[in-house]
């Protein structure tokens, strides 16, 4: 965390970034509390916010200079009931529950100049990807996990321009950091010992978007983010096992974080009422094994089969302009699970299909904008039937989800 908020506040944006438990997969669209309100319809062609920079860079055609800086907070509540069997033998643990208590902070900044009536550059700091889990210590499923975080935070430079009046086109390159920490127990035997894998590293990532409007307030947008990979070093840390074994050994793991293209609609009624819409694509099947490199014990690999297929979520929502100040949002959202079936979903990430209905406000003064915005999200039941080297964790796992957003753009 201090190498990523040294970077931050040498861009001079001061912003740090935090993940949260609960987007499909491990993906986060919580960057725009504008949007947040619309349950994320319309992701950069609507034109209320600056955030088409991580969207759409097309978009960033419908607003002049300015910026923004936003807020998510992340309430996840999760439940874990089941059993804890030893391959090949019976079971040897079922209390207590897995308890998942989270409160996640996500900033998140934009800010873009007007060059002229065509070119546009921008600059935004967010977090695309990420997923926290903390289970209590002693669990029955420890030996799964106890807690994992990964965090990723994208700084990205982007340039957009207006070719004609309907047709626009933008692009970013992101330099990309990584961070992931895993812990569990690494024997049933011995609850207080642990296993922590601790990695970081930077990359580079990069978003296109072309936007058309045929008519005055009707929009459509194409936006691909390729996927990219990463390679991430760092330690992996032994302890209260076995004096013989205790210790930090150099480990690193490769990742790649998934290809999504996003396509956006949006039409304004009348003076009243604004209608959009996305439908995203995820390219999760990327996510197929995870693979962790050690030294401990002479070298050692240990691979984790994911197995995730892709997904399209869908979204729509309503804009209520009441008046030139006050603008309200109301937006529902399906975003299904990329996990397979239960043998691939585990205690790290849980994940399961959701719902989301979301609300937002925004009051605008002068040049000034201000966005609150509500999500919650009804999440099936995750079933969890996954084996490791040492046991097979069978379990249930219930939560929910709230997010508490607000929002400050400035127009200059």
């Amino acid at each position: 965390m201090g190498k990523k908020l040294n970077f931050l506040l040498m861009c001079g944006l001061g912003l740090a970034a935090a993940s949260t438990a609960k987007a499909s997969g491990y993906q986060l669209n919580e960057y725009s509390v504008t949007n947040l309100g619309r349950a994320f319809a319309g992701v950069g062609v609507v034109g209320d916010d600056y955030s088409a920079i991580a969207f759409n860079p097309a978009g960033m055609t419908l607003k002049g200079s300015g910026g923004q800086l936003g807020v998510s907070v992340v309430e996840m509540n999760s439940d874990t009931r089941g059993k804890l069997n030893l391959n090949g033998g019976g079971v040897i643990g079922d209390s207590p529950k897995g308890r998942l208590r989270l409160y996640k902070v996500l900033p998140h900044g934009f800010g873009q100049y007007k060059i002229n009536d065509k070119a546009y550059v921008g600059l935004g700091v967010y977090s695309p990807f990420g997923l926290a889990s903390k289970y209590n210590a002693y669990w029955f499923g420890a030996n799964h996990g106890i807690r994992t975080e990964l965090e990723v935070v994208d700084v990205a430079a982007s340039f957009a321009y207006k070719f004609t009046n309907q047709w626009s086109a933008g692009g970013a390159v992101i330099y990309r950091y990584v961070h992931g920490n895993l812990i569990n127990t690494p024997s049933p035997l011995f609850p207080k010992s642990r296993n922590q894998m601790d990695l970081d590293g930077w990359g580079w990532a990069y978003n296109f978007g072309v936007m058309y409007e045929p008519v005055q307030d009707t929009r459509f947008g194409v936006a691909y983010r390729l996927n990219s990979g990463h390679t991430v070093k760092g330690k992996h840390k032994i302890k209260k096992l076995n004096p013989a074994v205790n210790g930090a050994y150099p480990a690193e793991t490769t990742m790649t974080l998934p290809n999504q293209l996003t396509l956006s609609a949006y039409h304004k009624l009348n003076s009243k009422f604004g209608l959009s819409g996305t439908a995203r694509w995820t390219k999760w099947d990327v996510f197929d094994d995870f693979v962790l490199h050690s030294q401990y014990n002479g070298g050692t690999t240990e691979i984790i089969p994911e197995n995730w297929k892709n997904v399209w979520t869908f979204s729509a929502g309503v804009d209520y302009y009441y008046s030139p100040e006050w603008t309200f949002r109301f937006g529902v959202s399906t975003d299904p699970t990329p996990i397979k079936s239960p043998e691939f979903r585990t205690a790290r990430i849980p994940d399961a299909d959701r719902t989301w209905t979301t609300l937002g406000v925004s009051y605008k003064y002068n040049n000034m904008t201000f966005d609150v915005g509500y999500a919650h999200l009804f999440m099936k039941t995750a079933e969890i039937r996954n084996r490791n080297a040492v046991t097979t964790l069978n379990a249930k796992a219930v939560g929910l989800s709230n997010m508490y957003a607000i929002q400050f753009q400035y127009d200059f």
